[in-house]
């Protein structure tokens, strides 16, 4: 089989530069195998150090995974935080056990609860009486009594409550 002569030419250049490539790589001095220990740029880290062997092994370079898993799925919506529920007054310890008119005065109510009992009225002469305004039970005012409620504010957090009255 006979080559044409610009083919035989062709194949005779490449020949050439690759003469000439390999000529020129052994010639070139070789790269030194072990870094200069000047060379080597330090990174602050926050893991201590352990000491090194001259013959132990460097370590081998980490695997990274060029195709990972994953989800077409939509990311979960972002957790909102919850506010603390706001604080509650404790619930109603007292009870109306009695209520009364005496001689035409306004209404006269007792409050039971925690063993202890409180007389309230407008303006009566019973000993030990609680007014509108005054505070019981550490914690409790009376503020308004009238013929159909009694309304009292737990003062530390300043929350109103009523009680109704049966009317007979």
């Amino acid at each position: 089989m006979k080559l044409p002569l610009y083919l035989r030419v062709l194949l005779g250049a490449v020949l050439l530069g690759c003469g000439w490539l390999f000529w020129q790589d052994r010639n070139t001095p070789a790269p030194p195998t072990t870094p200069a220990p000047a060379a080597i740029p330090r990174v602050a880290t926050a893991v201590p150090q352990q000491p090194t062997d001259a013959a132990a092994p460097s370590p081998a370079p980490s695997v990274v995974d060029l195709f990972p898993s994953q989800s077409w799925l939509p990311p979960p919506p972002p957790v909102e935080p919850t506010k603390p529920a706001a604080p509650q007054a404790p619930p109603m310890p007292f009870s109306v056990s009695a209520q009364w008119r005496y001689q035409g005065q306004s209404k006269i109510v007792v409050l039971q609860g925690q063993g202890v009992r409180y007389t309230l009225c407008q303006s009566c002469s019973v000993e030990g009486h609680i007014r509108p305004g005054a505070t019981f039970d550490k914690g409790y005012r009376l503020d308004k009594l009238t013929d159909t409620s009694v309304v009292l504010t737990y003062l530390p957090l300043r929350q109103v409550t009523t009680l109704r009255l049966d009317t007979p």
